[in-house]
């Protein structure tokens, strides 16, 4: 009886140090629905989408929403930002290096195609968006210190992240005078003569062929949704976890309670 208490006890515990990160955060998205900070700052929080999905996914999905409202070319420069995070933070971990069959690269190519599919289904109101997402990617994906060497930029594989969304681009933006594939060939002009067949140059060509279409959908397989049900947990449990997120964020209460989180 002694340890059942005691376990209630540390469970009880445990739930209210998770209430109180997610008043926190909650609390930071605030600040960002209302454009009080640079919503760049918020880089960090899209990071953890995936992986801190259980717990605070539904309260990061709707940061994400506020901040697509407000600008949606500014949420995905965050959310390329935060790409940009997690690509160099395991690069480090791994002396220079990126193991492109990887379940950490895989996961981060996972979210990037998740931030596609946030930016929703009228591709004509996210045209803008998305394609300043490609344009300022390519940059940092050629990103050099010095003059080229005839070795790929060390930022090269990160063209594996940008095939995650090319489905969310229009023909013409792919393909027209002014499209992407010009702008990727006039950014190349400065790196010369590129080895068709050298691997270390692969994600450039899976780019490239993402962007000529000859592939249906690159990596579509990430497209199924995150399974978050706790077990033991209803249906109608996910939907009224939702809705509270969106009470947090928006009205900056407890759910079910009162005062303001943030006075």
């Amino acid at each position: 009886a002694v340890v059942s208490t005691q376990s209630t006890g540390d469970e009880e515990a445990k739930t209210e140090v998770l209430i109180e990160k997610r008043r926190v955060l909650a609390s930071f998205g605030k600040l960002i629905a209302y454009n009080i900070i640079e919503m760049r700052l918020a880089a960090s929080i899209f990071a953890q989408y995936v992986k801190s999905y259980q717990d605070y996914g539904d309260i990061v999905k709707h940061i994400m929403s506020k901040a697509r409202e407000l600008n949606r070319t500014k949420c995905m420069r965050t959310q390329l930002l935060s790409l940009e995070q997690l690509f160099e933070e395991l690069r480090d971990q791994n002396e220079g290096r990126i193991d492109r069959s990887s379940e950490e690269w895989t996961k981060i190519k996972d979210l990037a195609h998740r931030f596609a599919l946030m930016a929703g289904v009228d591709n004509y109101k996210s045209r803008q968006a998305v394609v300043t997402f490609h344009r300022e990617g390519i940059i940092y994906c050629l990103l050099r210190n010095g003059p080229p060497d005839g070795n790929p930029p060390s930022n090269i594989v990160f063209f594996d992240i940008l095939a995650e969304t090319t489905f969310k681009l229009m023909d013409i933006d792919k393909k027209g005078p002014k499209g992407l594939l010009a702008f990727l060939e006039e950014q190349l002009m400065r790196e010369g003569e590129i080895p068709e067949d050298e691997i270390e140059w692969g994600p450039l060509r899976t780019y490239k062929t993402a962007l000529v279409g000859s592939m249906q959908e690159p990596y579509a397989y990430f497209s199924q949704p995150m399974k978050r049900k706790m077990v033991g947990q209803s249906p109608m449990a996910d939907v009224k976890r939702s809705r509270d997120a969106e009470y947090m964020v928006d009205n900056w209460q407890t759910p079910g309670g009162s005062g303001n989180y943030v006075q």
